[in-house]
């Protein structure tokens, strides 16, 4: 199993310096933002309310007004004619530094909302992230909206049932809003599970090594990531598994996968309620036959340190040099890992957006593009992939005033030249971004980042 690529690292507060769009003729009022003559992007259907002024008034949403209403006199007025403006996304498997690093743990906060990513559901965490979650949420630290997951569980620390329910409760203790599964045995698996549900504490990530998709879902796991285990369970009833190896995320059991059992998989899945997170790109970038050197130097990566960047490169020559790796097994697994999201999708499945970054030539905010492409190329129309990244984080974590651009929602925004609905690629190269009321504009974004880039030459 693959482990997350960062040292824990520390956060100190950032400076909170305020972007802003034209000043009215009055003293700007703190917190009060008009985005003039845009279209909106709503998120409650596919469509697109023409040529709304949006009043922003301490970090939510105060009213979307059309053509003639008249705009508040305080506030700052930012030109967007022309422009659209849709809700923020969500990263729902992402990594987020700790605690002992300070200035690269403000870079990478920053590369997420630079890219309009403006909530995180930080998969394997550190105590030091619940700190870090409050403080954003009280505006200390700049960064999105951050919900952390426990440190990854495995015989580490749940070697045994008392270290199992031990382990649970100090998580929940601790105030973790997710305990990440990642390597536990199917006995304690079985024990984190129990103990996990006694408590009240939901659970997800990976269904480890021995444990079945089947058994996952009937004990409550709340997500299932890199669609693990899917593979396992469309291998043909009647193979012969002899000597055989579930290899990296099934591909070692590719040949064996019976498809016919796949409309099984979606009502299984359906029936369970549980929430999928594919994370196509952490597969897809491994299994390309393109050269980890040509993938290294991809823009983004400039924004994050040289050694990260050159242990991507090992990692993959090391995968594709392993004995039990096979191109063609790799390719048919990207095959059947879109198209068992596609069937979900159609299914009624419940889907949330993530990219797995930092992990695999996955920057943060930047693997964003490469992951929503992935999913619109495996048969999703744009707006069922932005749907993944706004509406459905918002259900996930039952919140109902999160995922779209209405009057009393958080003003979690990015505005775009182009209309994302049209091409999922107009997400690229935000005109801005806007996270808990605070403006990011597009020439800010543009230095910030470029600083970044300097301390990594």
């Amino acid at each position: 199993m693959k482990r997350v690529l960062f040292a824990v690292i520390a956060m100190l507060p950032l400076v909170s310096g305020c972007g802003q769009g034209a000043v009215s003729e009055s003293d700007p009022e703190p917190g009060a933002y008009v985005f003039e003559n845009v279209n909106v992007v709503p998120m409650d259907e596919e469509r697109v309310l023409e040529n709304r002024s949006v009043v922003v008034r301490d970090g939510r949403i105060e009213a979307l007004l059309a053509p003639g209403e008249p705009l508040p006199a305080n506030a700052v007025r930012i030109p967007a004619e022309g422009r659209y403006l849709m809700p923020g996304m969500a990263e729902m498997h992402g990594h987020v530094p700790g605690d002992d690093n300070p200035r690269y743990a403000q870079d990478v906060l920053f590369l997420y909302i630079s890219n309009g990513v403006t909530l995180v559901r930080g998969m394997a965490g550190h105590p030091y992230h619940i700190d870090v979650r409050e403080r954003l949420a009280a505006g200390e630290l700049e960064g999105p909206t951050l919900y952390t997951a426990s440190p990854w569980t495995g015989q580490h620390n749940a070697g045994s049932e008392s270290q199992a329910r031990a382990a649970v409760r100090q998580f929940h203790e601790q105030g973790f809003d997710l305990m990440k599964i990642g390597g536990p045995s199917p006995i304690n698996y079985r024990h984190l599970a129990d103990e996990a549900n006694q408590v009240g504490l939901p659970f997800g990530g990976h269904i480890p090594t021995g444990v079945s998709l089947e058994h996952a879902l009937a004990v409550g796991q709340v997500s299932v990531d890199h669609l693990d285990r899917y593979v396992e369970f469309l291998v043909a009833e009647d193979a012969d598994l002899s000597g055989r190896a579930g290899g990296f995320f099934g591909s070692g059991l590719i040949d064996l996968v019976d498809r016919e059992r796949i409309p099984a998989v979606v009502d299984l899945t359906v029936e369970s309620g549980v929430w999928n997170v594919p994370t196509l790109s952490l597969v897809e970038h491994l299994a390309s036959d393109e050269a980890p050197e040509a993938m290294a130097e991809w823009p983004e990566m400039r924004y994050l340190p040289p050694r990260v960047i050159e242990g991507w490169v090992r990692a993959k020559h090391d995968y594709q040099a392993r004995e039990d790796f096979q191109p063609e097994a790799a390719q048919a697994l990207v095959e059947l890992r879109r198209e068992l999201l596609k069937a979900l999708h159609d299914g009624g499945a419940r889907i949330a957006f993530g990219s797995d970054a930092p992990q695999f030539f996955n920057v943060p905010g930047f693997s964003m593009h490469h992951e929503a492409e992935m999913m619109v190329a495996a048969g999703l129309s744009p707006y069922d992939v932005l749907v993944t990244g706004t509406r459905r984080a918002a259900e996930y974590f039952a919140l109902d005033d999160a995922g779209q651009v209405q009057p009393g929602y958080r003003a979690d925004l990015i505005l775009l030249d182009r209309n994302p609905l049209e091409a999922i690629e107009h997400l690229r190269e935000p005109a801005g971004v806007m996270v808990r009321g605070r403006w990011y504009p597009q020439d800010e974004i543009a230095q910030r980042l470029a600083e970044i880039a300097g301390r990594h030459e």
